[in-house]
């Protein structure tokens, strides 16, 4: 322990001391806690801060309980880094002089008094010496939020989040807590998820009326009888997936191939079809609170007036703060929801999210066989028991309620005068997702098709990865150039087509980029590209970053750009066995400050994936070719030969902003498995052309 000298156990303190000492040691000694333990634990707290209607604390819980193994890789990594610059450092930790007023000044036997004025003459010379070894202890605060220490609390929380760019909105998705994760294999209890939190931990309307974090429970969606759960369809049809592209090497005639392609397509629709069951039946109203900030304050003000002229005409003067802002979320997205998803919406923001001491203090008037009186949550009544605690609390019904906000948003999306809202710009979504929802494509809810989305693993690295690159964020953009591009295809030598094809378009988009073709980079050649490279693109198995080598591998890289992955699974979670924590490759390259990584969460097919690719980066990357990409004939660009004669022309229009560019590029392909497999990973970046 840092406060005790070699001497330690040969002196008397003072009892002060030993106090100071004992509660530096509980307060403020770093520790790594197992990290689905802690998480599992801090589930459980934050559901009791729900019950009790502590919201921060509730926000400030869930925002510990996903990707803790991933903090505990980040503080090691960096303590090795410190130690590697300065390897005296560690034990010079444990080294200090003692002060004399630390010592018990009682009287002392005399090889005490020979300990002590050995100590009280020598302390003054051991101090000169040390000096030149002094440990910097004042790390950046970022660093010590990474850690699991007093440091981390609702308070601290709180400042990040308003230290955050304000242009952002910052959502987490977190699953609850399942005991079975203590007692069943992963492949098993990952289909045991009954409910989602959603919290919003920066938003809009949150910011302009100064409110903190707030939480939603949203339960999962009632399957109809015959029907797969949706956890339990997503992944069948994830293993499917592999096993039909895994299995094509072996197609050696007509039938296989229709069979194939049979199995492709049933694939295909069965993604389209958990997607909708996302949308419609699952999260329905709630995908309003997703939503990005409107760059116009002018529309969300609208949106504020025209809820607060409804409250105020029907006197919901009880409505809670929770409830106001639920509300103006979800006018604000309503031209993007169906009717019967807003007025179910309303229904549940009327009677569950209200304060529950107000229902506490009427539900004894209601009568209800089925209905506890001491409940956890307002969820847990039945619908007749909350329409009577409603009309009790507000003095009109439930009904009325409904009707009074559907009609808001009926106004708001078929009046001429709120058309500018259903194509207003919106700042970029931050979503941050429980390791448990990781898979799902939530990029391809239809309220986020066109808007700037990308994931984090949690807060801490959000704000980490921010306050290391904060000099260059411009509007809640990280500001870069494409000047400077490298990449590897190919190194397996084993994708030949993909190999011609890619190359060709490099050649052709980016023909002042270098890089590795048909081989593997060294270990030395691969972290190279990474660092200095401000795009660095990876076509091949995989997500390449084994050809870093051993050692510290691409933690080792100072990465400043994109790093855009293109092989399957590049950007997926693995679990190892056991209740081991999952691991990526994002997590490697945010460890090495990477601020943006871009790869896929499932297996892909060369062809789509490389229209895909090359259109995000020709959509990004500016470039002094004669054609627009869009535009060039590729009949036989699996040759690897690019026509000069142009397919058909269009409107070719960049897109500078990275997120907007991956939304924009999902089209290049017809199959919904290839399109929604591609993610973001990191913090939005933008290209600047100055």
């Amino acid at each position: 322990m840092d406060d005790y000298d070699i001497f330690s156990n040969e002196i008397e303190f003072t009892n002060s001391f030993y106090k100071n000492t004992l509660n530096k040691y509980v307060k403020e000694i770093p520790s790594t806690p197992s990290g689905p333990n802690y998480e599992s634990g801090r589930k459980l707290y934050a559901e009791e801060c729900l019950a009790e209607n502590k919201e921060v604390d509730c926000a400030f819980y869930l925002s510990e309980s996903v990707s803790a193994s991933l903090r505990t890789l980040a503080v090691y990594r960096d303590e090795q880094m410190r130690a590697a610059a300065d390897r005296s450092q560690k034990v010079m930790s444990y080294i200090e002089p003692i002060p004399d007023d630390v010592i018990d000044p009682k009287p002392k036997s005399k090889s005490e008094k020979l300990l002590l004025n050995f100590l009280s003459t020598e302390a003054d010379s051991s101090a000169e010496i040390l000096k030149k070894f002094k440990i910097d202890d004042n790390i950046p605060y970022y660093k010590k939020y990474m850690r699991f220490s007093n440091e981390n609390n609702a308070e601290s929380f709180l400042n990040i989040l308003k230290e955050l760019p304000k242009e952002w909105t910052i959502i987490q998705l977190t699953a609850p807590y399942n005991p079975n994760e203590n007692l069943k294999p992963f492949s098993e209890y990952r289909t045991e998820i009954s409910s989602i939190y959603l919290t919003m931990l920066k938003n809009d309307y949150l910011d302009l009326n100064n409110v903190g974090p707030l939480t939603v429970h949203v339960p999962a969606n009632v399957i109809k009888e015959g029907e797969k759960p949706l956890f339990t369809e997503l992944y069948s049809l994830l293993e499917d997936n592999y096993k039909t592209i895994d299995n094509a090497q072996f197609l050696n005639n007509k039938r296989l191939v229709h069979n194939y392609w049979s199995k492709r397509e049933d694939i295909d629709l069965r993604m389209k079809s958990v997607i909708n069951v996302m949308d419609k039946e699952w999260l329905g109203g709630w995908t309003s609170l997703v939503t990005g900030k409107l760059q116009d304050s002018k529309l969300r003000d609208k949106v504020v007036k025209i809820v607060d002229s409804a409250i105020d005409y029907w006197g919901c003067m009880n409505l809670t703060i929770k409830q106001k802002n639920l509300l103006y979320n979800l006018i604000d997205s309503c031209h993007s929801l169906q009717s019967q998803q807003i007025k179910s919406c309303i229904r549940r923001i009327l009677s569950e999210h209200g304060n529950p001491d107000d229902i506490r203090k009427v539900i004894h008037k209601v009568d209800c066989e089925n209905c506890e009186k001491e409940f956890k949550f307002s969820s847990e009544l039945c619908l007749k028991c909350l329409s009577r605690c409603f009309e009790k609390i507000h003095h009109f019904s439930l009904v009325d309620g409904i009707k009074a906000f559907s009609q808001v948003a009926t106004q708001v999306k078929e009046s001429d005068e709120w058309a500018a809202l259903k194509k207003a710009k919106r700042w970029p979504v931050i979503l941050i997702i429980d390791e448990m929802l990781d898979t799902f494509p939530w990029e391809m809810l239809p309220i986020l098709h066109h808007q700037p989305v990308c994931r984090m693993e949690n807060i801490h690295f959000t704000y980490a990865l921010y306050k290391i690159h904060e000099k260059s964020f411009v509007d809640g953009y990280f500001i870069t150039t494409a000047n400077v591009g490298r990449y590897i295809i190919n190194p397996e030598k084993n994708l030949d087509r993909m190999e011609k094809r890619m190359t060709s378009f490099v050649q052709y988009w980016c023909s002042n980029w270098t890089g590795h073709v048909g081989v593997p980079p060294s270990p030395e050649d691969f972290l190279r590209h990474l660092s200095e490279s401000d795009v660095f693109l990876y076509c091949g198995h995989g997500d390449g970053c084994q050809m870093a080598g051993s050692g510290p591998g691409v933690e080792g890289a100072a990465v400043r750009g994109v790093a855009l992955l293109s092989g399957c699974g590049s950007v997926r979670l693995a679990r190892p066995p056991g209740r081991a924590p999952p691991t990526a490759a994002h997590h490697h390259l945010h460890v090495a400050t990477s601020p943006m990584v871009v790869g896929m969460l499932w297996e892909v097919t060369d062809l789509e994936i490389d229209k895909v690719v090359s259109t995000l980066v020709s959509l990004y990357v500016p470039s002094d070719a004669p054609t627009p990409w869009p535009s060039v004939g590729k009949s036989a660009w699996s040759c690897g030969r690019l026509e000069p004669v142009v397919e058909h022309k269009c409107q070719f229009e960049p897109e500078r902003d990275l997120l907007r560019a991956v939304a924009r590029s999902r089209s290049a392909s017809s199959f919904t498995m290839i399109a929604s497999s591609m993610v973001a990973r990191g913090l939005p970046i933008r290209i600047t052309e100055d």
